[in-house]
């Protein structure tokens, strides 16, 4: 299975034949989109990838999963669990050998203060709540999207950072929090990326585009043997820099 999962910026309205060519040219079985508010956009680039999709309206902001499988059943869980202040998608899809595939499209509250971790912390509950009937069952399941956190193995250089990520950084002392992605990781999650590429993992930015300082999109693997995560990447380039501010992330897993 090739997982995609990319923030495409508020809808991606204008830009839909750039994303899809940009997530076209990762092969993937799998899409997570997230700021997926705009339905024809979403349309747009699910026939261009031939993919089935469902689209899950947040609190604020959207998210959506694209697949080349049988997508099964879905649960919006934005629109039942305060406090998730944008949006939260679970999804199981069918593989065509019959395996199912547990999915949860993820994104957490944004900005990069110790009091924004506070809350990130308290929707990271959220989160492994809603997902701990999986981890108990040991059942294997993916959580993917914009986690707007930082992780704590990345070497983070403030001055590829944003102007206003530079200024929480001199607020909160010379640093960004981490104990968001922490916690996560502590569940029992794996981190992609660093499963396959560690040095990538603390160097290689998604977001911004224009200054990809940060990683804070992320596929998390649980209950997956880490030698089945064959590959991960951030996908930058031209043609992604122009398709939305983060650059997508993908996951290839056996």
């Amino acid at each position: 299975m090739r997982l995609v999962s990319c923030n495409i910026l508020d809808g991606g309205e204008g830009r839909a034949g750039a994303l899809a060519d940009v997530i076209e040219s990762q092969r993937p079985d799998v899409v997570a989109l997230v700021e997926s508010e705009n339905p024809e956009v979403l349309e747009q680039i699910a026939n261009r990838l031939k993919m089935d999709f469902i689209l899950a309206p947040g609190n604020s902001h959207a998210s959506a999963l694209l697949s080349r499988w049988t997508i099964r059943d879905t649960i919006n869980h934005a629109a039942l669990r305060p406090p998730l202040s944008k949006s939260l998608l679970e999804a199981t899809l069918i593989e065509p050998g019959g395996r199912e595939w547990t999915f949860g499209v993820v994104h957490l509250h944004h900005r990069a203060s110790e009091a924004d971790e506070d809350f990130r912390m308290k929707e990271v509950a959220v989160l492994l709540d809603i997902f701990e009937g999986h981890r108990q069952s040991t059942r294997p399941h993916i959580l993917c999207g914009d986690f707007n956190a930082n992780s704590p193995v990345q070497r983070i250089d403030p001055s590829r950072c944003k102007p206003r990520t530079r200024l929480e950084w001199e607020q909160n002392g010379g640093d960004l929090p981490r104990r968001a992605v922490g916690r996560i990781l502590e569940a029992g999650y794996l981190d992609s990326l660093h499963v396959a590429s560690p040095a990538e993992a603390e160097h290689r930015g998604s977001f911004t585009t224009e200054f990809p300082g940060q990683r804070v999109d992320y596929i998390f693997t649980f209950g997956i043997e880490p030698r089945r995560i064959k590959s991960a990447w951030v996908q930058q380039g031209d043609r992604a820099r122009d398709a939305s501010d983060h650059f997508p992330v993908g996951a290839e897993i056996e």
